[in-house]
């Protein structure tokens, strides 16, 4: 009826052999106006043949909750609200090149993908009366894992988990800001500055959740002659004492996990366990005693009481974590990977083996060690791979969107396929060679 009406009205006009052509326009302009079917038809047939318009609007989604993140929502950016990003990433959580780049887009912004929808999928469905689950993702450097774990902290947030969050293990293993030798056990390592900041991020996460919660003491805790916490006492005042007190923040942070993962049987709460980058656990520490050997990374408090957590002897919790083979210290890239035959060996050689970490395996079994396969085991391994083509696209739109691209040649499809090329569809090589134009 609408298609035999507007050919009608059309060839009316178009007979009008000597109206002006402006009189013409003015007339469909007038006949539309008064059949808003007809407009509206026509405007969306348009934008749907018109590929400008479909580009702009398939990179991004205006659904911010990731609890209704879905396949429909796959290879499209969504915007974590201001108020929540700097609550969750305040202290950290991504480098400092990502951090960047948020400031420079002025938002927060992460792709949905596949990973983070099947990590949140296996959330929803678990029995949380039974052992902890553990999942681990794995994939090639710069895939993605980092954003993928930070979608699941959004997800955590919002369906009230109670959040324990370590972005940056090697903080703790590997250049921490002041050691001290514990008062507790000699043999023992201190990270007190870098404990009392975990625990200012705890608060930071969870503390509307440990006021509706209450959690209290289950026993005495003697911090020297003058400063104790008795039994019944709310978790909240170990929290705050082990932030003003620095001295003792490593031993509060060790029994403010322990005292979580304890009362985790209760029910009254769900553990969401994220840890990225989590065979730096597991690897040589560069921590030194003052006798200057080197501190196995159990006998630094905050790193051995954070490595209980991933066993699974407790419920009512989940561990989501990465491993990345950048982590891998020299003396392991020899014992992993062997020596490459096409390589001259020099002294360097023989001793560390290669630097490069490319041709290592990026398999939990290869990077978290037996100790760590052993602890982990049984897992849920979950492969972050690189982009597809249609998350290839998204992301260089919306790239352009935020007029990170500013070459002309680079908005071209010849452009966008030597980009694909040069990058491999790699994230992070796609963000770098984009920052060039």
């Amino acid at each position: 009826m609408i298609k035999t009406l507007l050919t009608t009205t059309l060839a009316t006009i178009n007979g009008c052999q000597r109206v002006h052509f402006s009189s013409k326009h003015q007339l469909l302009s007038s006949f539309l106006r008064q059949n808003h079917l007809i407009a509206r038809c026509l405007s969306s047939s348009a934008a749907a043949t018109d590929p400008k318009h479909t580009i702009s609007d398939t990179f991004r989604t205006n659904e911010s909750n990731p609890c209704h993140h879905s396949t429909q929502h796959l290879s499209m950016y969504y915007t974590i609200p201001a108020d929540v990003a700097n609550k969750l990433f305040v202290l950290g959580g991504f480098d400092s090149r990502q951090q960047t780049s948020f400031k420079t887009f002025r938002e927060t912004a992460l792709m949905v993908r596949r990973p983070a929808l099947e990590v949140m999928d296996y959330l929803r469905r678990a029995d949380y009366r039974r052992p902890v689950n553990r999942y681990v993702l794995y994939g090639n450097v710069g895939s993605g894992k980092t954003f993928t774990l930070n979608h699941v902290l959004h997800y955590g947030s919002v369906e009230k988990y109670l959040l324990l969050y370590c972005p940056k293990p090697t903080d703790w293993l590997r250049y921490p800001e002041e050691t001290a030798q514990s008062v507790y056990k000699s043999e023992r390592m201190d990270t007190p500055i870098d404990a009392a900041v975990w625990l200012q991020h705890f608060r930071t996460h969870n503390n509307q959740l440990l006021d509706e919660l209450d959690l209290r003491a289950s026993k005495q805790y003697v911090w020297s002659q003058r400063e104790i916490t008795e039994a019944g006492d709310p978790l909240k005042n170990i929290l705050e004492h082990g932030i003003s007190r620095i001295k003792h923040a490593s031993d509060c942070m060790a029994v403010v996990l322990k005292e979580i993962k304890a009362q985790s049987s209760s029910g009254k709460y769900r553990v969401l366990v994220v840890v990225d980058k989590v065979n730096a656990f597991y690897e040589m520490s560069q921590i030194k005693y003052p006798d200057r050997s080197y501190v196995d990374a159990d006998n630094i408090t905050i790193a051995r009481a954070f490595k209980k957590l991933f066993t699974n002897d407790w419920t009512n919790g989940a561990v989501v974590a990465s491993v990345c083979k950048k982590l891998m210290v020299h003396y392991r890239i020899l014992k992993v990977a062997g020596i490459p035959k096409h390589k001259p060996r020099s002294r360097p050689w023989d001793t560390w083996g290669p630097f490069s970490v490319s041709h290592l395996s990026d398999l939990p079994l290869d990077l978290l060690t037996d100790a760590g396969f052993k602890d982990f085991d049984p897992f849920i391994p979950i492969e972050v791979p690189v982009y597809d083509e249609k998350e290839m696209e998204s992301c260089l739109n919306y790239y352009n969107d935020r007029k990170w691209i500013q070459r002309p040649v680079a908005k071209t499809v010849d452009g966008r396929n030597e980009i694909k090329f040069l990058s491999a569809y790699n994230p992070l090589e796609t963000y770098e060679i984009c920052c060039a134009l």
